[in-house]
Parts: C-alpha cells; structure tokens; sequence
C-alpha cells in the first residue's frame, strides 16, 4: 500500500523550538503531533470510530485511511526494544523474516518515533493512556518519588536497592491511582470500543501493570514467544466471543529487550531472537487462522524504544567522580542515557562546568524545567509530579555512552533511554489481515 509521506525525512528533520542547541545529526526528537508511538492510541481509535479527544492526535490520515472499510478490530502488538533501524536492516537481507516483508507489501512499513525518555516504563504507560509521559508522570526505569521520599524503581514499584518486589505498595502506594490520568479502558468503554490485553503470565498482577492497566479485566497471559502467538489467535475465534463490537487488543513481548540488554543489539543473539518472532507469528497465527478470524482485523506491530550499544566499558561510573556526586542532592535517576540529576541548592552550575571540564563530548545537559516546556516530554498538561520528578538538569548520553552510578554492575552490552536514532526509531508495520493470502 503506498504512501506519499516520507515519514522518516520528516522525523529527521522535526525540531522543538528552544531545544535547537541539541546535535540534529546524533539526536532525534520524539515527534508526538503525529509520527510516534504517542500518536498510535488515537489512530486506533479513529480507525474504529471512535476518538480521544485529549490525547496526541492519530498519524496522519493518509497513511491509515484505507484501512477502515469493514474495520471491526485492531491488534496492537508491541516488541520491546524491536528499533526500525536495525529491524529494516535484517528485513533487507534475511529471507527468515519474509512474514514481516509480506505484511509490508500487502500493508505500510515505516519508522515513528519513541516517546521521551525512550524507556518501557514511559512508553508503556503512553500506549495504556494515550498520554504523553509528561502528563502521566512515569518518566523512567528509576525516579525519585518524593512523596515517599525515596529513589524507586518503577519495573519492580520498590526502593531501587531493595531486592523484594512491590515494597512501595506494602508502604501504601496504590498502583490503581498511581497515575493521574484515565486508562484507555475508562476512555473508550462509553464509546462501545473493547479493549483486551495479552501479556506475560508473570506481569498480569504485577504492580507496574496495575499502575497503567488498572481497569483491564479482559488481560490474557501467555508463558512462552509462541503462546503468545497462539493465545493471540485463539483471541480472535469468532464463536464464543466476549464481545460483539469493535474491539482493540494489545499484546506485548519482551524478549528482543532482554537479548539486546544481555549481548547487545543487531548481535547474532538479537537477530536470532527476531527470527523467532517472524517464525512464530507466520506458524503459531497467520498460518493457522482461519478466514473468519482475519475479517475485518488489523494487525499493526510496532515498539516501544529500540536500544544502542553501549558496552560496560563505555559507561561513565559517578563513583570515578567523587566532586560531581557532592555537588548531587539524591542519586541520579531515570535511565542511563537520559539521567535526572538533582543538584544540591545553587550548584545546578558546578555540575554543568564539571560536566563540560570532565565529560565533554560524552553527555549533552538540558535544564530539565527548559526541557518540558520545550516539549521534549510531550505536549499536555504534566502531571502535578512531573517537575518533580525531571530534576534541575537532564544528562543526555551521545555515542555509545551512559551515566551509571557505582552500586550498580555494568553488565549491560545494550541500552536506551536517549535520543539517538537507534533508540529513538520504532517500526510500525501495519496490515489488514483479510487482505494477506492464506498459507
């Protein structure tokens, strides 16, 4: 299906004004008017008829129009850390990845952008609220909640150097109001849109998913990559049904993340992983359902971040710089390549004149206040906690470097949270399902 829009050209050349001291040629700037991931909740909606009228607007029309005729379902599956950079690179030359060319041919392949930061946790709650991480607040894989006085981790709702899961719940933290803004769920039920999730066994209850699912009651689990696949198509059955009328499905794997953090991404590790989506996506579903169930279905596969390498060696340990850190009010927050530093009163200075004397060409500083006015967060009022949350200056990594603090052991061969083309660029491939021939 052609299109005359030059989605990725456009993205490169997407600016935020009072953001223009940025390196274009390294960064790229999440472009939430209508080329990101932000802007996908809404294009589900309208494809199905109906709108949310407070979130980022849908992509542009041209690009998914002609996927609305007869439009009775829309499937979402997002591929944790799956960048468009290196995902059209395997395409080009691995025959293993037919399916994903296939669907390209008979749909649209092209790139959008993450949100900022580039992390699960902010891009997740965007697809669950249609929110930008401005205003739902989850601005990291670890900020400081200063309501409880405390640097968290938001995967596991726990101080960061406590092992045991969900202690913030335990302190009182109620994961159901947690985020100040409504779920899809609250948004499209009154319009008569349905919507169902499938995601790993071990994350259904977990307090991360109460946090932005908390009104999902229709989540399915799965154990493995091809359960995924065959729990997804057994979603799709035509008789029983829950529900008879349009519906959206979101389904999540995080397999292509944990392989890229562990060897790194585009290793023979990671693209042996995306071998095995392909595989198990062309045999555990398309092939094996039946024509009823691609009626009136779109299948769009898209990402939530991708991930540069950045290998252990690289990363630059505060411990190595005992002046910075007294100059630091809390430890530094967010994520490795996007990091909040909380300066101690009056020295936001001395922390950007230690950067520029010792870490010059490594990190790029924002004052984070500049930084969410300016847009980078997202459009939208932020959340109460927002600024809170952003520190006084944002440590942007260039290259394949990242900030970390000494108590943490770098093991990581890959990373995100930046702006870097690779982490920034998501695919989004998109198909109707009773358009592709059966197999």
């Amino acid at each position: 299906m052609e299109t005359k829009i030059d989605t990725e050209a456009i993205i490169r050349q997407h600016h935020l004004p009072g953001l223009d001291s940025l390196p274009a040629n390294e960064f790229i700037l999440p472009c939430y008017d209508g080329l990101s991931i932000a802007n996908l909740p809404a294009t589900a909606a309208s494809l199905l008829g109906g709108h949310l009228p407070a979130a980022p607007p849908p992509l542009p029309r041209d690009l998914w129009a002609g996927w609305t005729p007869g439009l009775k379902r829309v499937i979402l599956v997002i591929l944790d850390a799956l960048g468009y950079l290196r995902l059209r690179r395997q395409m080009a030359t691995d025959e293993d990845l037919a399916v994903f060319q296939r669907l390209a041919s008979r749909g649209r392949f092209f790139p959008l952008t993450s949100v900022f930061p580039s992390t699960t946790t902010a891009a997740l709650s965007t697809f669950w609220t249609g929110r930008t991480p401005a205003e739902h607040g989850l601005l990291g894989y670890e900020l400081y909640l200063r309501e409880y006085g405390v640097l968290a981790n938001l995967i596991a709702v726990s101080p960061t150097h406590d092992r045991q899961r969900e202690v913030l719940v335990k302190w009182g933290l109620e994961p159901e109001k947690f985020l100040p803004v409504p779920d899809l769920v609250e948004q499209l039920k009154p319009q008569g849109i349905a919507l169902r999730g499938l995601t790993y066994r071990g994350f259904i209850n977990s307090g991360m998913s109460r946090i932005f699912r908390r009104n999902d009651n229709e989540t399915h689990s799965y154990v493995t990559l091809a359960d995924m696949w065959t729990g997804l198509r057994h979603m799709l059955k035509s008789k029983p049904r829950p529900y008879d009328g349009p519906e959206i499905i979101i389904a999540y794997w995080g397999g292509v993340d944990t392989v890229a953090h562990t060897y790194g991404p585009g290793t023979e590790n990671w693209q042996a992983e995306v071998r095995s989506i392909a595989y198990s996506l062309e045999r555990e579903f398309l092939r094996a359902l039946p024509s009823k169930d691609r009626d009136g279905t779109l299948l769009l596969i898209t990402a939530d971040h991708g991930q540069v390498y950045a290998p252990p060696e690289q990363a630059t340990d505060l411990t190595d710089h005992p002046a910075l850190q007294d100059m630091l009010a809390v430890p530094q927050s967010g994520d490795s390549r996007a990091a909040y530093l909380f300066a101690r009163h009056g020295q936001a200075d001395e922390v950007r004149a230690y950067f520029a004397r010792h870490l010059a060409g490594k990190f790029v500083l924002l004052n984070s206040a500049e930084a969410l006015a300016a847009g980078l967060f997202g459009p939208g009022t932020p959340a109460p906690e927002t600024p809170f949350r952003i520190g006084d200056l944002l440590a942007l990594a260039r290259g394949q470097n990242a900030l970390r603090r000494g108590d943490k052991k770098a093991r990581m061969q890959g990373r995100h949270g930046g702006l870097a083309p690779e982490e920034m660029l998501v695919p989004l491939i998109g198909a109707r399902l009773d358009a592709l021939e059966e197999t």
